[in-house]
């Protein structure tokens, strides 16, 4: 395995799925080794950086403040070695061209999965290249610069080419383990004087306070991050709130989120550039299902 001075991409993946699983045990599964092995490249890893990067409670392995700080850096390395390597392939004599779709998050939003599955069924000699980003501004500079064919994510901002509409994700409040939000529902109006995490596409600017207009107040916002996972980490630790698509968390939603009344919604949107590369135009409108 590669190492950057003393760090490895087999710790960072280590690091992944213990905070993405809660347990050592079920990080050890997901990997196909044993537990001790993950604890100790847990305690490799830290050593190499200087700090904690996880801590373990009686209900499980959370990361620490250092260690929402590092994760989204863990999975871009992760994600980026991925990427390298089917570049590499794709590139290989006899593939057929690979179709690079931009995301504004790790996850695949779950509008976008039947037109994976009705593209993949029907073009198997055109693969797909999911490739997030830790921004939304950061995916429609790729999409008009051409370094992916297609974006999936909120609607662009001042967009000239084409955008359809995948379908809607239904918002939650993510909030520390210890509040009383936990689990239940409540109006958004009670939040008023809250303090919140912003993270793109659900930026400080209109795409976030527009979400709580209905409730008539203009959040609070005391610290925004690229990436929503980071901003979910946080909040988990009681920096503050802060808004996450319930699509993005494994099945059961976990009990450290709130349903805001009235519901939050927002359009997940699949855009091609004005001028859009071969493939690009058909493969955005069979995943959007037009």
């Amino acid at each position: 395995m590669e190492c950057v001075g003393n760090l490895s991409l087999r710790q960072f993946e280590y690091l992944v799925a213990v905070v993405d699983e809660g347990r050592l045990t079920r990080a050890a599964q997901r990997l196909h080794v044993t537990e001790p092995t993950v604890s100790q490249q847990l305690r490799t890893l830290e050593r190499a950086v200087g700090t904690a990067l996880v801590e373990r409670r009686p209900e499980g392995v959370r990361p620490t403040t250092a260690g929402a700080a590092f994760l989204p850096y863990a999975r871009t390395t992760l994600r980026c070695a991925r990427e390298a390597a089917s570049a590499a392939r794709s590139a290989a004599p006899g593939d057929g061209r690979a179709l690079r779709v931009g995301t504004v998050r790790t996850a695949l939003p779950a509008a976008l999965l039947p037109g994976v599955r009705r593209w993949t069924r029907a073009h198997p000699a055109s693969p797909i290249l999911v490739r997030p980003h830790e921004s939304r501004s950061r995916l429609q500079e790729s999409v008009a610069a051409g370094a992916v064919d297609m974006g999936v994510g909120p609607w662009p901002v001042d967009w000239d080419g084409r955008v359809r509409v995948l379908g809607t994700e239904e918002l939650v409040v993510v909030c520390a383990e210890d509040d009383d939000l936990c689990g239940r529902t409540i109006r958004l109006a009670e939040l008023s004087g809250r303090c919140w995490i912003a993270h793109q596409g659900f930026g400080s600017g209109p795409a976030f306070t527009e979400a709580f207009r209905p409730a008539g107040f203009r959040p609070r916002v005391v610290l925004e991050v690229p990436q929503a996972e980071t901003a979910v980490a946080l909040a988990r630790q009681g920096v503050g709130l802060t808004l996450a698509s319930a699509d993005a968390f494994h099945s059961p939603v976990p009990e450290t989120v709130a349903h805001p009344l009235p519901r939050l919604r927002h359009e997940v949107t699949v855009y091609t550039a004005a001028r859009p590369p071969a493939g690009a135009a058909e493969c955005a409108a069979t995943l959007a299902g037009s």
